[in-house]
């Protein structure tokens, strides 16, 4: 069953981020005049493996959360994006300096069902290569590890790896490697 958008209106309307504030009917009839959904850009993030088997995690501060996450690598669209490998292999290489030339796509994830919009690509690279330094935006500041898949698991069932996507991720790999 669907819901029935009565009225929208955009709050907020930047290249990053987009606020709606919709006037929703549900299906059993009744009204919600405030819902609000968040639109950011589609991101594509990797489950990126070394030759002996290492998966690549970032630990980055996020401030929306007021502390140090540890993630999969991962990054938006950028305007005009429309290919998810693409930004995948773009944020592998400039968040940790490898490159891969053995990609599987799991396809997308939704980020939050809620309120966001938003879909997350999801990918395995294997054999991943390291080729440079980090190349990071002028506003990101991370640090890159490489954790056996076997750790990397144990830090998503204790709560250490608590991102979603990065979660789902790690497991999905970690089952598809028999780890």
């Amino acid at each position: 069953m669907t819901w029935e958008t009565i009225k929208s209106e955009k709050i907020i309307d930047e290249f990053h981020v987009t606020v709606k504030k919709d006037e929703v009917k549900l299906p059993d009839g009744a009204v919600i005049e405030d819902f609000y959904t968040v639109t950011i850009p589609d991101a594509a993030m990797v489950a990126a493996i070394t030759a002996d088997g290492k998966i690549l995690l970032k630990k980055e501060f996020r401030y929306s959360c007021g502390e140090d996450v540890i993630e999969c690598p991962a990054g938006m669209f950028d305007k005009g994006e429309s290919d998810p490998l693409t930004v995948a292999k773009r944020e592998l290489l400039e968040e940790t300096g490898y490159v891969s030339e053995d990609w599987t796509y799991f396809g997308p994830t939704w980020e939050s069902t809620s309120k966001l919009t938003n879909r997350m690509h999801l990918f395995m690279a294997k054999n991943c290569v390291h080729v440079s330094e980090q190349s990071l935006d002028e506003h990101e500041h991370l640090t890159v590890d490489k954790v056996d898949i076997k750790d990397a698991v144990d830090m998503v069932l204790s709560g250490k790896i608590n991102a979603n996507s990065s979660a789902h991720l790690i497991l999905r790999v970690a089952r598809i490697l028999g780890s």
